[in-house]
């Protein structure tokens, strides 16, 4: 046990006193703030889980449009293979049948008019068509008729076309020809020609078929003016003149609607 010196005090150890803090006036008059409340996790995650739900049905959306616009671009694509298919066989079939009809053509039965054989008998002249067949093949039911007539004046383009008699019937090998539809003008007639007081014109018209199965009738029609020289009744000389638009063939006629087509 320590015991006191005599003559000396006891030592008083003393505390720090801790330091006094003032408070500025300015802070004294700012309200307090209350404390933040704590997050409520059970609607943290529910907001969570709705934005990915939203987010998955964006990226749904995106991806109904890409394959709706894919879907589009393939039957557009679709479409216009399928119209270049289609052409292309329009095509194809065009171009065969040009090539089927051109065949035909070639090998067909084909009438028509090579020229004209007169005869001066007297008080009449016979005049006679010589029809030609310039085809492969032969022709079938060929039915020919003719017809003539004697005009005051010129007759207009449009002459007026008909048949009296019965049409003659005849059959045309491949190259053949034959002299059929003969008339029969007064040499009277012949005489007002020569003196330019009439004009006379024969025509004529040939329908038959050809041998191919499936095709169409043809048809060869001709109108000529015919001019008189030289002296009546034993020196006269007939010359054949095309007149009118009563000349060419069936074949004419469908190149003249495929024109216009």
């Amino acid at each position: 046990m320590a015991q006191n010196r005599p003559g000396r005090q006891p030592v008083q150890t003393q505390a720090p006193s801790s330091p006094v803090r003032t408070m500025d006036p300015a802070e004294a008059a700012k309200p307090l703030e209350s404390p933040q409340p704590v997050a409520d996790a059970p609607a943290d995650a529910e907001r969570r889980a709705a934005e990915a739900r939203t987010s998955f049905n964006d990226q749904l959306v995106i991806y109904a449009a890409l394959l709706v616009a894919v879907g589009s671009f393939l039957v557009i694509a679709f479409g216009v293979q399928a119209f270049y298919v289609a052409l292309g066989l329009r095509l194809m079939q065009r171009t065969a049948g040009l090539s089927e009809r051109n065949a035909i053509a070639g090998q067909r039965a084909f009438i028509y008019v090579g020229d004209f054989a007169w005869h001066a008998d007297g008080t009449v002249v016979e005049i006679s068509p010589t029809w030609v067949n310039s085809g492969a093949t032969p022709t079938r039911r060929l039915q020919i008729n003719t017809n003539w007539k004697a005009a005051h004046g010129e007759l207009r383009p449009e002459i007026d076309i008909n048949y009296v008699k019965p049409p003659d019937g005849q059959f045309l090998g491949p190259g053949a020809k034959v002299q059929s539809g003969t008339v029969v003008v007064p040499m009277r007639d012949i005489q007002a020609a020569l003196e330019e007081r009439l004009q006379i014109f024969v025509w004529g018209r040939a329908v038959y078929e050809d041998m191919f199965e499936g095709t169409k009738p043809h048809f060869f029609e001709f109108c000529h003016r015919v001019e008189v020289t030289g002296e009546a009744p034993g020196k006269i000389k007939l010359h054949f003149r095309q007149f009118g638009r009563a000349n060419g063939s069936d074949e004419d006629v469908q190149s003249s609607e495929e024109a216009a087509s």
